[in-house]
């Protein structure tokens, strides 16, 4: 058995960890441990709470946690699960935007 891969926060991803309530925070936690660990894994990782986000720029995966959305992009050659925001579901078409804007800026 493959071993799992590591997670590992973006700065923004960071900060939004690091604000949200403890309860919030005990509760991303969990899915991306299993996350990380279900990656070194054949087939589609997350099941339903996973989702594939294409945008102009980049393609990336949405992980629902309750009311927060975790986006991540998981690295196979380094074996790394990359979390590059973590937002509450009613910013989720905002936090997209500015991504968007920040690709087609680079």
């Amino acid at each position: 058995m493959t071993s799992p891969s590591r997670v590992e926060l973006g700065p923004a991803a960071a900060r939004a960890f690091r604000d949200l309530p403890l309860e919030a925070r005990s509760r991303v936690r969990g899915p991306l441990g299993r996350l990380a660990r279900d990656a070194a894994q054949p087939g589609r990782i997350g099941g339903k709470t996973v989702k594939t986000i294409q945008g102009t720029g980049d393609t990336f995966d949405r992980l629902r946690v309750g009311d927060r959305r975790v986006m991540d992009e998981a690295i196979a050659h380094d074996r790394v699960i990359l979390v590059l925001g973590i937002v509450h579901r009613g910013d989720l078409e905002r936090w997209l935007r500015n991504r968007q804007g920040k690709a087609g800026a680079a």
